[in-house]
This record gives structure tokens, sequence and C-alpha cells, in this order.
């Protein structure tokens, strides 16, 4: 649920690619409230995960600013925002599939001081009950939504106060997205600050504040998700649906 109305995280004029020349991102004003839910959608290849991954440190930013909590955080590398508050769940290679459930915390619990570590992997296995059932299983034999079960977990070991996701239903059963997301929603409601790129558009407005969408590298709108899911201009142009026969009236 969305707090007051100050900034957690905001993108000022963000220009960001894999090169310098060819940017992806296009100037990209863009900013989330404490507490807010808010879900990046748009058309394939319209810079959603390189957006997302700019702000965490991943895509080079060549104009444009990041802040988090107030802080300038465009030049800082991706393992220090962490530090910073900033926790960010890749679609793929979220997890070492060769180590166990435990062991993927650990590792991830390395970053806390370490009279710590124990008490935050209790508090995870405390929050994700299916992931304490067999903590000794490997990682790499379980289900696609124990997996995105258990990279969300690893990134919520630090604590932190903005957790990004890129595509987390991707290759999930509805059922299995509806569960994730039923679980993304319990822990926004935590004061976790969640920004959520994903192409199931009907499931992740189910659980948005607000949404945004990009094309072609740039911010086009923006709304609460219950506005945009009712909207069939908006439905049509941005977002793949079928054109509705009074859309245009």
């Amino acid at each position: 649920m969305a707090g007051g109305g100050d900034i957690m995280l905001s993108t000022g004029a963000l220009v960001a690619g894999y090169e310098r020349d060819l940017p992806i991102v296009r100037g990209v004003d863009f900013s989330v409230r404490r507490g807010e839910l808010v879900v990046v959608l748009g058309p394939n290849g319209a810079g959603k995960s390189t957006f997302v991954k700019a702000i965490a440190g991943l895509v080079p930013i060549h104009s444009g600013a990041v802040m988090l909590d107030g802080s300038d955080v465009t030049a800082v590398p991706t393992h220090q925002k962490v530090r910073h508050g900033l926790a960010f769940v890749p679609q793929t290679e979220n997890i070492f599939a060769t180590l166990s459930i435990h062991d993927n915390l650990l590792v991830a619990a390395q970053i806390l001081p370490k009279d710590r570590r124990a008490r935050r992997v209790a508090d995870l296995y405390a929050m994700f009950p299916d992931l304490a059932v067999k903590p000794a299983r490997r990682a790499g034999a379980l289900s696609g939504g124990q997996r995105q079960m258990l990279a969300v977990a690893r990134a919520l070991i630090v604590e932190p106060s903005v957790l990004i996701l890129d595509e987390p239903s991707a290759g999930l059963s509805p059922k299995i997205v509806f569960e994730v997301f039923e679980r993304l929603k319990a822990i926004n409601a935590t004061g976790v600050t969640i920004i959520l790129v994903e192409q199931n558009v009907k499931a992740a407005l189910a659980i948005a504040d607000r949404a945004v969408i990009l094309v072609e590298g740039q911010l086009r709108h923006e709304g609460k998700a219950a506005g945009l899911m009712d909207d069939p201009l908006i439905a049509e142009l941005y977002l793949g649906a079928r054109p509705h026969k009074d859309a245009h009236r």
C-alpha cells in the first residue's frame, strides 16, 4: 500500500544502455513513494528490463540521475547499492543452483555482521515456510515457483527498503504466479517499496498501487493500476490488448 508523499526512489532524465551512442532508456523521469508497489509495463523491447537494471547498476548510465531515499546513487556500484537499501532480483540466474536452499541464504547473508546472519536466515524461513521444509535440498531441484521464492528471500536477507524484480512470473503457471504475487503483496505490506517489471499485465495490475508504461525507452503513461486495467485505449495502445469497438469513440 502506498505510503505518504515522500519519494523513496526516483530517476531524473535517465539515459542508459549498453552502448553510449545507442541508448535504450531515453530520458526517463520516474518516482516511487515510500511503501508503494509500482509495476513497469510496456510492449516487448520497450526497455523495461534495461531501465531497472540501470537503476540497480547493471547497465551503464550515460546521463541523468538515480536518487535513493534522498541520496544520489547514480554512480554507486551494484554491490554498494545493496548497502544503501536497494535489492534487485533478476529474471534469470537469481539463485545458485548447485547450492542448497540454506547455503543460498547463507551466501546472501555474508553482507550482514556475523552476529546477525543466523537470525536473519531464520526470519526468512519464517517468512517462506516452504523453503524451511527441506533446507538441505539443492536449489536446482526446486520448482519454478520455489526458485522464485528463494530468489526473493535472498534479496530480502539485507532488509532492503526497495526491492526491484524483473519478470518474476516468467515461466510460471497461473496458480504459481498468483502465489508469488500474493507473497510480494505481503512483503510490500511490511513497508518494503517494490518496483516490478512484468509482462503478465493482469496479475501485476491486480497487486500494484500504480503503473507506468514504457514505450521505446520513454515513459509514455502512468496512473493508478486499477484505472489502467479498465482503460481500453491504454490497453490497446500499450499493453497489447485487442481494440474494443468503442475505444476510439
